[in-house]
């Protein structure tokens, strides 16, 4: 048994920190936890922790202090291994300006890889640690050969989650759920295709679009997809969400999807955004078993060419007015989403 601590100090990519629980508790290792305490209400779902530290990063020269506090659970907790669930940004590189753990050997979840490439303070972190998590096969073979040569990058599945509550929902039988994840943001996902397409082709009254993210928020376009929605005059087909979506509604309404659109296509300002870091409607889809509806460039990919249906994205309404509740198609048959082989190959990375 090894001593193994994740590390989460900023206030997102929490969704990636129960499958390492899983992967390591399962392999009967003593984990630990230091984490932001403006995430706790999803940590308190996690089963097995050894042991949680809820910490609070302030800024400016406080921030120092909060960063010693770290350095202290980290050096007399007597760890083997130490795995930093957001390897970029500033913050760690300041932590590694302190003296470290001598023990341990230290790894990183990196979740834009476009930072290897000509970040300063990224170098400083690639210096630090033993290699990088990296959330996708795909996305290694994005990255540069000459980066390749100086970092170690190893794929990473944080597809599993936590048994949060969930809400069943009122579903109409024969009606499709089509799931589009994530607050509603132009720069985000290609909504303009699919409105587009809706005008062009219509839409089956079976089919129900699902905008599960809230629409009123700082970079929302909710008023722009609302004016839409009701231009083309698919009430009926669309639920939106204006605030928060409360968790039990949230995985509800996953769970009961038919199908996951993330709505990244190729002419849209989002898709070079997601050649250096994954979209959180993948590994909803991968996580939950839900079959993805796929622009078809990604159909060269792995992951993609047996989970997904494809479809061009100027006719993407083809495709979803076509779909059929009585498909019985396994489209997670493929032995590499089993949790065994995800598993060890995160732990033989970590050399556990």
């Amino acid at each position: 048994m090894k001593r193994i601590v994740l590390v989460e100090m900023g206030g997102s990519h929490d969704e990636c920190l129960y499958a390492q629980v899983l992967y390591l508790k399962r392999a009967g290792h003593h984990v630990e936890l230091i984490c932001n305490a403006s995430l706790k209400s999803n940590v308190d779902y996690f089963d097995g922790l050894d042991r949680v530290h809820f910490i609070q990063l302030r800024s400016g020269l406080k921030q120092w202090i909060d960063l010693r506090i770290i350095r202290k659970i980290l050096t007399k907790g007597n760890f083997d291994r130490i795995v930093f669930n957001t390897a970029q940004g500033n913050v760690l590189k300041n932590l590694f300006l302190l003296p470290k753990p001598k023990k341990a050997k230290r790894y990183g979840v990196i979740h834009n890889l476009r930072k290897l490439e000509n970040s300063h303070s990224q170098k400083v972190i690639t210096r630090n640690l033993e290699a990088y998590f990296v959330l996708n096969d795909y996305l290694i073979d994005q990255v540069k050969d000459e980066v390749k040569q100086r970092v170690k990058l190893y794929p990473l599945y944080t597809v599993f989650y936590p048994n949060y509550p969930s809400r069943e929902q009122e579903k109409k039988e024969g009606d499709i759920w089509i799931c589009i994840p994530g607050q509603v943001e132009r720069s985000r996902r290609d909504y303009d295709s699919l409105f587009e397409s809706i005008e062009q082709l219509g839409i089956e009254p079976h089919i129900k679009l699902l905008f599960l993210g809230r629409c009123e928020h700082a970079d929302g376009d909710g008023a722009y997809v609302k004016q839409r929605v009701k231009e083309l005059g698919i009430e009926e087909n669309v639920v939106l969400w204006d605030a928060f979506i409360e968790t039990d509604e949230f995985y509800g309404m996953l769970k009961q999807s038919d199908y996951i659109l993330p709505l990244i296509h190729p002419k849209h300002e989002s898709y070079a955004l997601y050649e250096y870091q994954i979209s959180g409607s993948f590994n909803l889809a991968f996580g939950f078993k839900k079959p993805l509806l796929m622009e078809n460039l990604f159909s060269d990919y792995e992951d993609f060419r047996n989970t997904s249906k494809f479809y061009e994205s100027s006719n993407v309404m083809h495709l979803i007015n076509g779909l059929k509740t009585d498909e019985k198609v396994d489209f997670y048959s493929n032995e590499k989403w089993e949790f065994e082989r995800l598993q060890r190959s995160f732990l033989n990375a970590l050399e556990l």
